[in-house]
């Protein structure tokens, strides 16, 4: 049935912040949070694209030229030979901006999310995480996104995802800054020592290990680093005292929240205290910032469809 000869439909979609890389698992590694971004897409038969991201959004976020759900719609419809015109899109930001949170991923998911719901293509996840890599480049975090709890990205294959124990929390200190992607990724080596490979892939199974296993007291170790943590600390200075300050208070891990500049620690007890300690060490560094408590999320992105109703 064609999209003239059907009723107009409205798609609902919920996509989860993420933390990638958690310490050795740079380009490997995500956690979905409980936060999440809302965007609905209505069909309207309308001539153009009808943006409404709430009063308070960025002004990038109201551009449909900046705006990265608006730009993966687009994408997607392209790809299905579609109009992208004649829809209304609503978003609900709450994940912040170039904090290391994956707020990229997951405007770039429900973007395409939205246009396989309403369009039904026969997409499957590894084709839709491929279409998000290429319009934002992290499937590590969209990985995460779509999947929910620990996500594991192996290049070439589909990603898998490890539930997480809901005792453990997820600590997110976030600074009063922002930080690109780009410019985090650029003070990282394009190459690795034999020393350093071998040292960040077996802290990665440990990492894993340890998630399913509940065995919390090997996630100091098995969250260390020697990729790309050291380096970014030229950016973000506070990083050391910061992920210093959660273990001195009881968590079990800590480690810079994907590229930055937000730092996620893992703890199963007295994450308050966790978190205050975070803070005041951000203060230490002349910088503020607040924190978010919150478990892991182990499902993915939800999409719900509708039949839009008049009135």
């Amino acid at each position: 049935m064609s999209g003239a000869d059907r009723p107009a439909l409205r798609a609902r979609v919920a996509v989860p912040a993420t933390s990638a890389n958690l310490g050795p698992g740079f380009d490997i590694l995500a956690l979905a949070l409980e936060l999440q971004n809302e965007v609905t897409v209505a069909e309207t038969g309308a001539v153009a694209i009808a943006l409404d991201c709430g009063p308070n959004a960025p002004a990038e976020l109201g551009d449909p030229e900046r705006n990265l759900v608006v730009r993966a719609w687009r994408s997607a419809c392209a790809d299905l030979g579609v109009a992208a015109e004649g829809v209304a899109i609503t978003c609900v930001n709450r994940i912040p901006l170039r904090r290391g949170l994956g707020s990229s991923a997951a405007a770039a998911l429900s973007g395409l999310l939205a246009a396989t719901a309403i369009h039904r293509p026969a997409w499957d996840q590894t084709a839709i995480l491929a279409r998000v890599a290429a319009l934002e480049g992290h499937a590590d975090n969209a990985a995460a996104a779509l999947l929910g709890g620990l996500a594991i990205c192996a290049e070439g294959l589909p990603p898998v995802m490890v539930r997480v124990p809901e005792e453990l929390r997820c600590v997110v200190l976030v600074p009063d800054l922002e930080l690109a992607t780009p410019a985090a990724r650029r003070v990282v080596p394009q190459r690795f020592s034999r020393a350093d490979a071998v040292f960040n892939a077996a802290r990665c199974a440990l990492l894993v290990r340890a998630v399913e296993e509940r065995d919390y007291a090997s996630l100091r170790t098995a969250m260390e680093d020697r990729w790309h943590q050291a380096q970014r600390s030229a950016l973000l200075p506070y990083l050391p005292d910061v992920m210093a300050a959660a273990l001195d208070t009881g968590a079990a891990g800590a480690a810079l929240s994907g590229a930055g500049p937000a730092v996620l620690a893992l703890a199963y007890q007295e994450w308050d205290v966790v978190g205050d300690a975070m803070l005041q060490a951000l203060r230490g560094h002349a910088l503020d910032g607040h924190v978010l408590v919150s478990r892991v999320r182990n499902y993915g992105a939800r999409v719900d469809t509708a039949l839009v109703l008049d009135g």
